[in-house]
């Protein structure tokens, strides 16, 4: 029996058709496609099953791609696999009527449930009635970068790294791997993208989270300090004190403060992130700044 197509739209930008689990390739007739212009040509090639969109990291030209392609074939289900995952993003995808969210690396019931809804829907197919697409779309998350800026691009796994592990000792050599470099070509890039070393950028990041745990009441200054990954509370200080201008103790008391918001904004900035920043330091928007760069949120 023939296997039934999987058209691929492959929107990795660390790698190129290696993410694709084998199961996909043992059950599917993968096809792949680069945009929407030869999506038509692949569907006439045969009845395709579903349109898969794979991401390593979600940027808006993706997830709009992923939009319009469903407004277009409204009655082709699609397939959202990322390896950047956030509960935000999972109902971005599923409000604008993703079939199934996937985070990688797939396990086996992920697959397993996939697969069951794509035979179900294919058995049914050639025997289901016409029926009312309800047009609903939703806003794309503010995390989501606005687009990749090309040098980079190689990074990103860098930064979601920091992002999702600051709390604990991070060594260059360990993110050059996940980045896919040695640790000569990693430090040289990374120094060269951000205009400050990989190690100057975790401690900033550690900072700014520790602005945000600051802004809860009653929270020890020493509790913040290891949470956000100093093993020394005394050091915690001075490293704030460099970056903030005031001691974490006198940043709880200075809540609001203009000149103290400037330069929290300052520290986001140096970093590369969204260039509003209120006192809390929550969630603001990803934007790109006039010479293309993106910002990468903060979560």
């Amino acid at each position: 029996m023939e296997a039934p197509a999987l058209i691929w739209f492959d929107l990795t930008i660390t790698t190129r058709h290696a993410e694709i689990d084998k199961n996909f390739e043992n059950h599917f007739d993968i096809r792949y496609c680069s945009d929407t212009r030869h999506l038509e040509e692949a569907l006439e090639e045969g009845s395709g099953v579903a349109i898969c969109f794979e991401f390593d990291y979600p940027d808006r030209p993706g997830m709009s791609l992923l939009c319009n392609t469903k407004e277009r074939y409204p009655h082709i289900p699609i397939l959202m696999l990322t390896t950047q995952h956030s509960e935000r993003l999972a109902m971005w995808a599923y409000r604008n009527r993703v079939l199934d969210y996937i985070v990688k690396p797939i396990s086996e019931n992920d697959f397993r449930r996939c697969n069951n809804l794509l035979q179900a829907i294919q058995k049914t197919k050639n025997g289901q009635d016409g029926r009312r697409i309800i047009n609903r779309k939703s806003t794309i998350p503010a995390e989501i970068p606005a687009g990749q800026r090309t040098g980079g691009v190689r990074l990103a796994p860098a930064v979601n790294f920091v992002q999702k592990n600051f709390r604990r000792k991070i060594r260059n050599a360990e993110i050059a791997d996940h980045c896919d470099m040695s640790s000569f070509h990693f430090s040289h890039t990374f120094a060269e993208t951000f205009s400050l070393t990989f190690q100057e950028f975790v401690l900033r990041y550690r900072v700014l989270m520790a602005c945000k745990e600051l802004q809860h009441p009653n929270v020890p200054v020493s509790n913040v300090a290891y949470s956000v990954g100093f093993n020394d509370p005394s050091y915690f200080a001075r490293v704030f004190r460099r970056f903030i201008g005031v001691s974490p103790s006198e940043y709880c008391e200075q809540t609001g403060n203009h000149e103290i918001d400037e330069r929290v904004r300052q520290l986001a900035t140096s970093l590369e992130l969204t260039e509003r920043y209120s006192s809390k330091v929550g969630p603001q928007q990803a934007v790109v700044d006039p010479h293309g760069n993106r910002r990468i949120s903060i979560r």
